[in-house]
């Protein structure tokens, strides 16, 4: 038994080889279930979109991250004019009909935020001056003066947006959408491997299928070739004959129904990889597994699969996350009802030179200093009409959330239970199957023992032979049944790609 099953596997490689090497002429893609997977989660365009909107996501947390980055401001002008002086600028400037002035201004500013919600900033400023007062204040022996700001300010706030918690928080709802994101995705790519497999399993069922009713019509033939010959002889009359090509006939139409099925089945397959049905150089489809499910199941215990979904279905996981960011939304919503109290400092070092490059040679003069402390306080008179109204509209969400979790996790729970049962089901099923094809396969040979003996005719073994094909149409689709179940209960379970072999990172690393 091992030996054969070796030989199989071995038959199967050989096939799945020369179908991606193109030996074969008409071009027949061999696939087993590992391989069909890998490939619909490469090519197929509903992941495709999906991951798209991951992308967008990890983008958005990115542009949230920015709050941090500090910017820098720098500039320059240059100012030349002459003004008339008024009557009272006459006597502030003695003797000038005119004051002209020539003004170089230089700024740099560096500005941020810390995690704490402090907003901080960094100014140097010079005012390069040369005017009239100049001139008369130095009597000519300096041309211009230079004024330098050196100083650092930082306004903290004691209320509303302070602390990191509340400066994060549009990062960690950034965080917890991604997260959201990231189980849709795999919901997305769960369900796709799941219609991959029973698309594939389906393939299966309707190729076997055909093969059945194939062989049904070579009975038939064969039938009518002999009973063509024995009316010919005299030996049975036509209307035998006419059975037998009515039953022909009728197992031709189903062989023909059946060869759509398949053709549809391999339709599904070539959508879920992403390729037209025409225009490939693929021309048939073949499958390389055989269901095993069948031969070892083990009836599922409810409390373990409930454990396992809650810890892996993607729609649970990601509600719990909804309602994770939602309560996020509710306590950043709820600080910004409070008052804004701000904590404001400033210190500075002011120079007077001729030039601004002496600032340097000595920045720091104790009576050149400039420092201020103080508290600003900013309060709606009507309570935050705003504020309030988000606060409420996230609380609001909040409850959804709560409820939409209940909703999923009582969902969960009866999808698990109706799985378990589908599968016990699906194994009575296969039991009775089993017994109605062993049964109807005796029926036929007694059947064809009594038309050999001459106590049966050709419309009974027809009939028999019909009833025989039903039986075994039914035992293939029980199987198929049962392995399909097993699919099921994996997707609910969350544990499929796993199953399977199939890592979502590294699908979501080729979308």
């Amino acid at each position: 038994m091992n030996e054969s099953k070796l030989l199989m596997k071995y038959v199967a490689i050989i096939i799945y080889f020369f179908s991606i090497t193109n030996v074969f002429a008409n071009q027949n893609l061999a696939l087993t279930q590992i391989n069909l997977l890998h490939k619909v989660c490469e090519k197929n365009f509903e992941i495709q979109y999906k991951g798209y909107d991951l992308k967008i996501a990890t983008a958005q947390i990115d542009k949230e991250t920015s709050i941090f980055e500090p910017s820098l401001s720098a500039s320059y002008s240059y100012k030349d004019s002459v003004t008339p002086n008024t009557a009272e600028d006459f006597f502030d400037r003695p003797n000038m009909e005119d004051f002209k002035e020539r003004l170089k201004q230089y700024q740099l500013g560096v500005k941020g935020l810390l995690s704490s919600g402090a907003v901080y900033s960094f100014d140097y400023t010079v005012d390069d001056i040369d005017n009239d007062l100049v001139d008369q204040k130095y009597n000519e022996a300096q041309k211009s003066e230079a004024s330098t700001y050196l100083g650092f300010q930082i306004t903290q706030p004691l209320l509303k947006n302070k602390g990191s918690h509340n400066t994060m928080a549009k990062i960690n709802i950034a965080k917890a959408a991604h997260d959201v994101e990231f189980q849709e995705f795999r919901h997305k790519v769960i369900d796709v491997v799941h219609n991959a497999l029973n698309a594939y399993w389906e393939l299966y069922y309707t190729t076997k299928q055909y093969e059945f009713y194939h062989d049904s019509v070579e009975v038939a033939h064969n039938l009518l070739q002999t009973y063509t010959l024995m009316f010919e002889a005299g030996k049975v009359a036509e209307s035998e004959l006419f059975e037998i090509k009515s039953g022909l006939a009728l197992r031709k139409s189903l062989l023909s129904a059946a060869l759509q099925k398949k053709i549809d089945a391999q339709t599904n397959i070539f959508k879920l990889l992403g390729i037209s049905r025409r225009g490939n150089e693929i021309e048939r489809i073949i499958i390389l597994d055989t269901p095993e499910s069948y031969r070892n199941y083990k009836k599922p215990i409810y409390d373990k699969v409930l454990e396992m979904a809650l810890s892996n279905n993607p729609r649970y996981l990601s509600s719990l996350v909804h309602l994770r960011k939602q309560r996020l939304h509710t306590s950043y919503n709820q600080n910004q009802t409070l008052p804004d109290l701000n904590f404001k400092a400033s210190f500075g070092i002011n120079s007077l030179d001729s030039q601004g490059e002496e600032f340097y040679q000595h920045p720091w003069n104790g009576n050149d200093e400039t420092w201020s402390v103080g508290l600003e306080l900013l309060l709606p008179l009507r309570g935050g009409i705003d504020t309030e109204s988000e606060l409420r509209m996230a609380r609001i969400r909040e409850k959804q959330a709560e409820i939409a979790l209940q909703s999923i996790e009582l969902d969960l729970e009866n999808q698990v239970d109706t799985s378990i049962q589908h599968i016990q089901n699906s194994i009575h099923q296969l039991e009775r199957h089993n017994e109605n094809v062993r049964l109807k396969q005796k029926i036929m040979d007694v059947e064809m023992s009594r038309l050999e003996g001459g106590r049966s005719n050709i419309i009974d073994v027809l009939e028999k032979e019909k009833e025989l094909n039903q039986a075994r149409n039914g035992h293939l689709r029980a199987i198929v049944n049962l392995e399909l179940s097993g699919v099921a209960l994996s997707r609910i379970e969350g544990t499929l790609l796993k199953r399977f072999g199939v890592n979502i990172k590294e699908v979501i690393s080729k979308n």
